[in-house]
């Protein structure tokens, strides 16, 4: 009996500790196994182990211009996506909440997300070849061939593309799960006060569906800075790196040129700025505070 009581006790305790002691194992190991390299000489090519180069690596980062056009890639190709998937994904949700049997439009728009990024990258990338099905319906309505991956504003247009495409469905899901939480007497009242049209939007159903945006914006810009299935198969960072994100040119110096010890610093310098970001983004929005309201 004294057992069961010291367990029914701590019951919540250790069924917890095991799998907590596994995620800290997991996160830990290679978190540190990567700030030991991220201060080391190891190239993959020569066969010689890791030698510690103190912060050598730091100063090829500053003169790297290479990893900061990467950055500014990665900014731009991840804000963009991320503000035209809200868009769409709010608008599908306002009609898609008007109709009653809406399961048939939930289960055709979440078909993108199943499928997976390399799979969606090798169909883009054949849709934007010049002899591709886009450019084929140009040429039928009378317009002249696009260049979707040989200039760096198209291949940019393009990805964003790709990624709008995979992705609007995920904002659509959480911002109609908002949408259909919003109790109906809130909307009775209202309509009894008068309001109605853009009002009713802006002043009952915009506050209550706050906190559903805020999260969906903040998980999808998360993923969005770390792009990179989708580049590797359509434009593998090109034309003249316009496309290349963080994590494609690490990915790139590391099993490309074999430099694996600089790719570490690389990643582990992405890691401290996207935290960065992240950090700074969610106190902007409030997204505690939205949740717990």
């Amino acid at each position: 009996m004294r057992t069961d009581n010291i367990f029914d006790k701590y019951a919540k305790q250790i069924l917890i500790v095991p799998s907590l002691v596994i995620l800290i194992i997991l996160i830990m190991y290679p978190t540190v196994y990567l700030l030991r390299m991220s201060f080391s000489s190891y190239d993959l090519t020569s066969g010689n182990p890791p030698a510690f180069n103190r912060i050598d690596n730091l100063n090829i980062l500053i003169k790297d211009k290479y990893f900061w056009q990467s950055m500014i890639n990665t900014i731009l190709i991840s804000i963009s996506a991320v503000m035209v998937e809200f868009i769409l994904g709010l608008s599908l949700a306002l009609i898609v909440s008007g109709i009653k049997k809406s399961i048939f439009f939930k289960t055709i728009f979440i078909i993108s997300m199943m499928i997976p990024p390399i799979v969606i990258g090798l169909n883009f990338k054949l849709i934007y070849d010049q002899f591709g099905p886009l450019n084929g319906i140009f040429k039928m309505l009378g317009f002249s061939e696009v260049g979707w991956l040989t200039s760096p504003g198209m291949a940019r247009i393009s990805i964003i593309m790709a990624d709008v495409w995979q992705w609007t469905p995920f904002m659509f899901i959480i911002i109609l799960a908002g949408l259909q939480s919003v109790p109906d007497e809130y909307y009775d009242t209202a309509k009894v006060d008068g309001v109605g049209g853009i009002k009713m939007f802006l002043f009952v159903t915009w506050p209550m569906i706050l906190p559903s945006i805020t999260l969906a914006v903040a998980l999808r810009f998360i993923e969005a800075l770390k792009l990179f299935d989708i580049i590797l198969m359509i434009t593998f960072g090109g034309p003249s790196g316009a496309t290349e994100t963080l994590s494609l040119y690490i990915y790139r110096t590391a099993f490309r040129f074999g430099d694996l010890g600089y790719a570490s610093f690389m990643a582990f310098t992405m890691l401290i700025l996207l935290s960065i970001v992240i950090t700074l983004f969610l106190r902007f929005v409030g997204l505690r505070k939205r949740l717990e309201w």
